[in-house]
């Protein structure tokens, strides 16, 4: 589990590190990552995220608060699921928990 303070704002950002696992998906051809934000309420977003590294096995994404701290405006646990551009179209990734904390 991951864990920021609520109201987040940029230059804060979380990084994720996703890995192939044992899909054997070629992570240098994703072009595009979007984390797809559910709060405990079941309300969902969509995050946008920049792919800071990758290699065959191993990608890194990053979302930036957004700077009016409206990410993650209150303490509560959120579920997130990376959701990969790749040819052909999209692939879900394992869910992780964030935890808010004031």
């Amino acid at each position: 589990m991951i864990t920021v303070y609520r109201g987040a704002v940029a230059p804060e950002a979380l990084a994720v590190v996703i890995t192939s696992g044992q899909s054997n998906i070629d992570l240098t051809t994703v072009s595009a990552v979007s984390l797809i934000v559910r709060d405990p309420n079941g309300v969902e977003r969509t995050w946008s995220a920049t792919v800071s590294g990758s290699s065959i096995a191993q990608l890194t994404a990053t979302h930036a608060f957004a700077a009016d701290g409206t990410d993650v405006p209150i303490a509560t646990e959120y579920r997130i699921m990376p959701r990969l551009t790749v040819p052909g179209g999209f692939r879900r990734c394992v869910p992780f928990s964030l935890k808010v904390v004031e």
